[in-house]
C-alpha cells in the first residue's frame, strides 16, 4: 500500500480533531485501495482502533461494505481470542503463585487502561512477564507443564515459549490470525533491554520487582509495573523495534492515547524525571518516542518533553524532522516487496547510539549476534524433523522475499548516505550561526 493512505488513516486517528476532515480524503478510496488499507491496518494492530473511531463518528458508511464487514468479523474473533487469552493468563498467573515465581506483568494486559480503553482493540499474540533471575527455572516448568515448546531468541535476557497451534493459521498476513485458536507465545524476560544485543548502553537499572504493584482486570490481580514504570517501559519496547527496523505503528498510537489523557499531569513527568535520573540516552529516547507519536497522531507533548528535546544530539534531530515519518508509514512486514523500501533508514538513528569508546567497543564486540531466520529455522527443524518435509511450512520462510527485502533496503540506505551527510552538515552550519 502506498504511504499516502496510511498517512490519511493516521490523521482520521489523531487526536486534535475528530477526524471527519480526514476521513473525507478516504472516502474517494477505490475497493482495491481499501483492500490494501484493510491490509497496513492488520498489519500496523489499528484496524479496531479504526474501526471503533468510525463507530465513535458515526461514520462507519464511509466504508465499503465489504470491508466494514470484514472488520466486524474480525472484530468479534479478536475478542473471542482475547477472552481466551485472558483465560489463559489468568491460569499461569495462578500456577507462578502457586510455585512462589517472582514474576510482573508487562505489556499486554496490562496496557488497559492506561494506553488502550478495551483489551479487545488491540491484537495481542504473546503474554509478556518480567521474571526473577532466580525464578526463571519454576516459571519455565510450568510453560513446559502447560504444553509450551521453548523458541529460540535474538536476546540473553528473553525466553520465548509458544503454543502448539495448526500450521493452516500460523501467519501473519491474514485475518486468520484473529481466531481464538490461533497460536500466541509466552515471553519470559529477566531484563527489558539488552545492551549487548543493540549496542546501546543504559546507565540505569531499568525496572525491578521490588516498585511492582498491583493492578486489577476483569476480577483478576496480578503484579504490575507502577504508572511511570510502565511508561517508560512502552519507550523502551518502541526504541527496541525501531533498533531492529521495523515496529507496529500501534504502539506510537497508544503512546499517543496516553500522552493526550496525561501530558498535562504535572506530577506524573516529575516522577518520571526523578525515575530517569541522570540517564541522558533514556530521557532522549522519551524525546524521539514522544515526538514520533505527536507527528503520527497529533499528541500533545509534555511541558517536560519539550525542554528535554532542546538538548537533543544534532543527528537525532535530523532523523526525527526529515526520517521519522516516512520511516514509520513503510511497507509492513518489512519484507512486502517494493522497489527500495524504507526500513533500514532506522539504522540513521540507531548509529547515533552506538557505543564508540574502545573499552566499549570490546564490550560491543562480545555481544551476541541476534538469532538469524536460517538459525531459528535450523532449531525448528531439530525439534521437529518432519518440518524438512513440510512444503507449506518452508512456504511461509518467505526466504525469496526475505532476501531481496535485505537487498534492496540495504541499497536505499547506502544511497541515502550522501543526503544523510549533507542534512547534517546543513544542521551544524546552523547551530553555528
Amino acid at each position: 500500500m502506498r504511504s499516502g493512505s496510511a498517512e490519511k488513516v493516521a490523521r482520521f486517528l489523531g487526536f486534535s480533531s475528530d477526524g471527519r476532515e480526514s476521513l473525507a480524503a478516504l472516502r474517494n478510496l477505490s475497493h482495491r485501495e481499501w483492500s490494501r488499507v484493510l491490509q497496513w491496518l492488520d498489519d500496523s494492530g489499528l484496524a479496531f482502533y479504526f474501526l471503533q473511531k468510525l463507530k465513535d463518528v458515526g461514520a462507519t458508511d464511509s466504508l465499503p461494505t465489504e470491508i466494514l464487514s470484514q472488520l466486524e468479523r474480525d472484530f468479534a474473533s479478536n475478542h473471542l481470542r482475547v477472552k481466551n487469552l485472558w483465560q489463559r493468563f489468568a491460569e499461569l498467573n495462578k500456577q507462578f503463585d502457586k510455585l512462589n515465581v517472582r514474576y510482573c506483568v508487562v505489556k499486554g494486559f496490562s496496557l488497559v487502561p492506561d494506553f488502550c480503553p478495551s483489551a479487545g482493540l488491540r491484537y495481542q499474540a504473546d503474554l509478556d512477564y518480567l521474571i526473577e533471575d532466580a525464578s526463571l527455572p519454576a516459571a519455565r516448568r510450568v510453560l513446559f507443564d502447560a504444553g509450551y515448546v521453548s523458541k529460540p531468541s535474538a536476546s540473553s535476557n528473553e525466553h520465548i515459549f509458544v503454543s502448539p497451534a495448526s500450521p493452516a493459521i500460523q501467519t501473519s498476513r491474514h485475518s486468520d490470525k484473529y481466531l481464538p485458536v490461533g497460536s500466541h507465545a509466552i515471553e519470559l524476560h529477566t531484563n527489558m533491554w539488552d545492551s549487548r544485543l543493540h549496542g546501546v548502553f543504559l546507565s540505569v537499572d531499568l525496572f525491578s520487582l521490588k516498585t511492582s504493584i498491583v493492578r486489577h482486570g476483569n476480577d483478576l490481580t496480578f503484579p504490575g509495573l507502577a504508572e511511570e514504570d510502565a511508561f517508560l517501559l512502552q519507550v523502551i519496547h518502541a526504541c527496541h523495534h525501531l533498533f531492529t527496523l521495523w515496529i507496529r505503528t500501534s504502539c506510537f498510537f497508544e503512546i499517543a492515547y496516553f500522552l493526550n489523557r496525561r501530558s498535562g499531569d504535572n506530577d506524573f513527568w516529575n516522577r518520571v524525571e526523578q525515575r530517569i535520573g541522570q540517564s541522558a540516552v533514556l530521557r532522549e529516547f522519551v524525546v524521539i518516542v514522544s515526538e514520533l507519536a505527536a507527528q503520527l497522531f497529533a499528541a500533545p507533548l509534555p511541558l517536560l518533553v519539550q525542554a528535554w528535546s532542546v538538548d537533543l544530539r544534532a543527528g537525532v534531530r535530523v532523523w526525527i524532522d526529515h526520517y521519522a515519518r516516512p520511516w514509520a508509514f513503510c511497507e509492513l512486514p518489512v519484507y512486502e516487496f517494493t522497489l527500495f523500501p524504507r526500513s533500514k533508514l532506522a539504522l540513521f538513528l540507531r548509529k547515533q547510539y552506538e557505543v564508540t569508546s574502545d573499552i566499549a567497543k570490546f564490550q560491543q564486540g562480545t555481544r551476541r549476534l541476534p538469532a538469524s531466520r536460517l538459525v531459528r529455522m535450523a532449531a525448528s527443524i531439530r525439534n521437529d524433523p518432519s518440518l524438512a518435509f513440510n512444503r507449506a511450512w518452508w512456504k511461509r520462510q518467505l526466504l525469496i522475499q526475505r532476501g531481496a527485502f535485505h537487498v534492496l533496503s540495504r541499497v536505499r540506505y547506502l544511497s541515502e548516505i550522501p543526503r544523510w551527510w549533507w542534512l547534517n552538515r546543513a544542521r551544524a552550519r546552523t547551530a553555528s550561526l
